[in-house]
Formats: structure tokens, C-alpha cells, sequence
């Protein structure tokens, strides 16, 4: 965790990562995508790295991959607004699963 002396309005971070896909068992590769605004505090770079890292090997569902970095995140850093995207293709398929919180995303002009 850094400890903030100015706060910017958005963080955004982006990085690969992989998981063991709980129904076919095989590796599965995703991008994750994570966006929130910091309250005094921000993830660094290596923090998000190794949370990504860690679901290696692990059995897990896109869809509580994303609800778990957001829970993480939550509970490290206390953003008022954190969005976090999981995206792969599986099958052919292009699958994207979006765990949000804290209201109203920022307006972008």
C-alpha cells in the first residue's frame, strides 16, 4: 500500500493473469482490468501483480475472479468507487464479467 500525499482522481490498472477453470480443468488466460478512485492510500504496482498472481493454479470462475479482486481491493485500500474487469475468450466465446461498487462510475469529458 502507498500512502498518498496527493490524490488522483482515478487509478487505473491492467495486467494478464491465470486461473484453472473449475469445469474443464484446464488453464485459463484472462486480462484484468482495474479502476478505482484512492482515498489517502493506493494498491502499488507490484501489490496488484501479486493478487493477480495469486489465483495461478487455482480453481476459480471468472466470475468470482472478479467479485474477489474487488472484495481485495476493498478491504486494502477502502476506494468509494472500485470497478474491476475480467476479460477471455473461452471457446471461442469473448467473455467479460464486471465487479463494481460505490455508485456512480466517474464522468469521463
Amino acid at each position: 500500500m502507498l500512502k498518498l500525499s496527493k490524490n488522483p482522481s482515478l487509478v487505473r490498472l491492467k495486467t494478464r493473469g491465470e486461473s484453472i477453470c473449475p469445469i474443464s480443468k484446464v488453464v485459463d488466460s484472462f486480462e484484468i482490468s482495474l479502476e478505482y478512485i484512492p482515498r489517502g492510500v493506493a494498491l502499488s504496482i507490484e501489490e496488484f501483480k501479486k493478487m493477480v498472481d495469486s489465483y495461478r493454479g487455482r480453481e476459480i470462475l471468472h466470475e468470482e475472479l472478479a467479485v474477489d479482486i474487488m472484495e481485495r481491493v476493498k478491504a486494502a485500500v477502502n476506494p468509494p468507487y472500485v470497478k474491476v474487469v475480467v476479460k477471455s475468450i473461452y471457446m471461442g466465446v469473448e467473455v467479460e464479467v464486471i465487479a463494481e461498487s460505490g455508485g456512480v462510475p466517474p464522468v469521463y469529458i
